[in-house]
This record gives structure tokens, C-alpha cells and sequence, in this order.
């Protein structure tokens, strides 16, 4: 246990924030053993502990957490069954999320491959349900193995019990003042058969225009990653979270709306008959891709993306933030949320 640490390398906005008391753990045994610590149990029992993995979808209101952070690096991963085209993998939660989309990929098995390139930890993905290009985690989650901060006491959740929703889970709905749950590992169901899913966003057209005519999951996840590449920021030059807003999931209504006021508006049809709208197109349509406002802005080339050049403050990016939360609800009668967990 540390006092007093910056997190500067542990946040891919890039802002120096310092942190009361800091822990990294490396097996569950190490986290039995915190749950026993005096220091550790005053500041949960005052709701002031963080469960850090990447840091890559976070923002601190301040340049102090006057809290306990417990980093997760509990590592390894096992094949739990192989059996009639599915493959069950444990991988623990310390594990970086983009190691082991590539170790699916070099054990020839499909269902991650759209979510390559995401930043963070594998941990982190079942509490966010994170999704991009037409796939969410929870698609492939069979169960997430946890141990309560508060009681010790662990428990399995299957995908039911989880409660996935968009960019949502009940690991992320509970925390409370006597529930934390901690994921130390996660099982995943993948398939040997190819299920490809290429008609989000330009995936067949770059597919296409490199001349690929029968992809595998390996050509799919290159392609996504340089799709990525090409709209994202590199963290270690200029500070970003990636996608900080969620995109807006709205009624049919409310679609008709917008759909005759902005024709040209992309949406994508839910199964619950609700509509899917590209916050970035939006934050686009209101004119805010490429601001920049002091050290912070708006990155010109997705704006989705609110990224920090250097030399400023994690407050400059909660202005901006709801500078163009407030445009968005005057200009097309609609809130968006943020993607990013604001602590």
C-alpha cells in the first residue's frame, strides 16, 4: 500500500492526478487480505474506493482523489472447455482486453474480433458492456466471478444474473454503500465457426476496398483497428478516453421527429422497435468537431472524442462536456449521457 501516488500513467486522459492510498493486486488471496485492512475498510465504509484497471475510460472531477484505489492486476487466462464449435475461456480481470482479443484471434475463434482495439482491462468490460461496430461483450459473456469488498463473500454471476444493457450492467447499477463488488475473472463463450458480422458502420467497404472477399476474424480486426487508428487519438501523444459520450438510443416518435427535420441523420433500428442515433453525428451537426477550448477539446476527426493536449485540468473537460450536452438538448430536444465514468 502506497500513499500519495500520481496516476499519471494510469489514466489515458494524461492529467496528473494524485490518490490518497493506492494497492495493487495481484491474486484474489490479495484481495481476502485487503478486505481485512483498517485503512482500506474506512474509506469503503465512506463510499471513497476505486477499482482502477486501464484507466482508459475514466476522468477525475479534480486533480486529487481524497480516496483508496485498488488497481487489478490479477493475470492469466484457461481454456474451461472445448466442446462441439465452442470454446469457454476464464481470462482474469488484469489481463489487457486488447491481449487477449488477440490470443482469440491466434486460436482461430470468432466473436471478439469487432471489439478490437479497445482500450483497458478485461475486467472492465462486463461492467461497461462495451460494444463497438455492431457487437456488445455481453454476447459472449457466460458468467463474471466476483468478490464482494464488503462481506468477502464470492459470487458467480451468469449472463441473466448481469443484467447487460447498453453500456450498462448490474455491476455498474449496485455499487452501494454496503455492496462493491470486484471481478476477478470472466468466462467467455466463442465459436470455431465464423459468424462475421461486417454491415456496421464501413466495415464491408474497407473490406472491400482492400480487396478481402472472404474474411476471417483476424482480416476483420485489422480492419477495425485501422479504422480506429484512423479516428482516434494516440493516448500517449494527446489525452483521451476514447469515446466520451454514449450514443443516444431513442423512441420511434421522437425518430419521426428528427428524421424529418434531418433526413440525412444515420440511425440504426433496435429490436425493441427504439432507434440508435450516432452521438457523434450529432455533436458533429452542432458544430463542435475540432473545438478547442484552452488545453482541451474536441478531436477533429471523430467527435465523440473530447481529448486533453497537455498542461490542463480534468475540470476544462467537464466544462466542455456540458457545454455540449446543453447544445445538443437546445438543438434537437434530446440528453445525451456520458460513456466515460466521472469520479
Amino acid at each position: 500500500m502506497k500513499e500519495n501516488i500520481s496516476l499519471l500513467g494510469k489514466n489515458t486522459f494524461g492529467f496528473d492526478i494524485k490518490t490518497k492510498y493506492y494497492v495493487e493486486v495481484n491474486s484474489v488471496e490479495d484481495v481476502e487480505n485487503l478486505i481485512d485492512n483498517k485503512v482500506f475498510t474506512a474509506f469503503r465504509d465512506n463510499n471513497r474506493v476505486l477499482i482502477l484497471s486501464g484507466g482508459s475510460n475514466i476522468l477525475f472531477k479534480e486533480d486529487y482523489f481524497d480516496g483508496f484505489v485498488v488497481h487489478n492486476n490479477i493475470k492469466g487466462k484457461e481454456v474451461l472447455e472445448d466442446d462441439c464449435g465452442t470454446v469457454t475461456i476464464r481470462c482474469m480481470a488484469g489481463e489487457i482486453w486488447e491481449d487477449f482479443v488477440d490470443y482469440t484471434l491466434s486460436e482461430s475463434l470468432y466473436g471478439l474480433e469487432n471489439l478490437s482495439g479497445i482500450p483497458g482491462y478485461v475486467g472492465a468490460a462486463p461492467v461497461q458492456n462495451i460494444g463497438a461496430y455492431g457487437v456488445e461483450v455481453k454476447d459472449t459473456i457466460s458468467q463474471v466471478h466476483t468478490i464482494d469488498l464488503f462481506s468477502g463473500e464470492k459470487k458467480v454471476f451468469s449472463n441473466e444474473e448481469c443484467e447487460f444493457s447498453y453500456r450498462n450492467s448490474v455491476f455498474k447499477k449496485n455499487r452501494g454503500k454496503d455492496y462493491l463488488p470486484f471481478i476477478y475473472a470472466v468466462d467467455f463463450k466463442l465459436k470455431r465457426k465464423s459468424e462475421l458480422k461486417i454491415d456496421y458502420g464501413n466495415i464491408r467497404k474497407s473490406l472491400e476496398d482492400n480487396k478481402i472477399t472472404n474474411p476471417n476474424n483476424r482480416d476483420i480486426a485489422n480492419i477495425i483497428k485501422k479504422i480506429r487508428n484512423e479516428k482516434l487519438p494516440d493516448t500517449d501523444v494527446i489525452g483521451s478516453a476514447g469515446s466520451f459520450f454514449q450514443n443516444v438510443i431513442i423512441g420511434s416518435e421522437k425518430y419521426k421527429e428528427l428524421k424529418g427535420r434531418f433526413p440525412e441523420m444515420p440511425s440504426y433500428a433496435e429490436k425493441d422497435g427504439s432507434w440508435k442515433i450516432p452521438t457523434g453525428w450529432l455533436i458533429e451537426k452542432s458544430g463542435w468537431k475540432g473545438y478547442r477550448e484552452g488545453n482541451v477539446g474536441v478531436w477533429d476527426k471523430q467527435a465523440l472524442v473530447l481529448v486533453h493536449y497537455g498542461g490542463g485540468k480534468p475540470e476544462e473537460i467537464t466544462r466542455l462536456s456540458e457545454k455540449i450536452q446543453l447544445s445538443i438538448a437546445e438543438m434537437f430536444g434530446i440528453s445525451i449521457s456520458t460513456e466515460v465514468n466521472i469520479i
